[in-house]
């Protein structure tokens, strides 16, 4: 009898193990999912993606003539080269629907690390 109540707990820990192993696999499988989703939804990549399109190029070419050639935030000349797409609402408070054109100024690098995500009327 004892050897049959030992067997029978030998084979309830090899079944444990068993689980613990597909569980293993399955959270894995999961956290793999997630980051994919995650780089699909994220607002940072679908800025840097828009940015890179024609109407991204077309957006800041306009914004650079409607400011003057200047920095929103210290009025001061600015190359196109150099300028930089402000979010005035910044994107880790307001995600996704920061991510409209309204939303956005040119700044010189400086002056846009200056203000990181400080909410600031222009």
């Amino acid at each position: 009898m004892e050897t049959n109540s030992a067997d029978n707990l030998a084979r309830l820990y090899s079944e444990l193990f068993v689980l613990l192993e597909q569980e293993a696999k399955l959270r894995q499988e999961t956290e793999c999912q997630l980051e994919k989703a995650k780089a699909v939804i994220d607002p940072r990549k679908q800025f840097n993606n828009w940015l890179k399109t024609n109407s991204g190029q077309t957006w800041k070419r306009k914004q650079f003539e409607l400011q003057g050639s200047l920095c929103a935030a210290c009025k001061t000349l600015l190359r196109f080269e150099d300028a930089v797409v402000h979010h005035v609402l910044p994107l880790k408070d307001f995600g996704s629907a920061a991510n409209k054109p309204e939303n956005f100024k040119l700044l010189h690098p400086g002056c846009n690390l200056a203000i990181g995500t400080k909410i600031v009327d222009f």
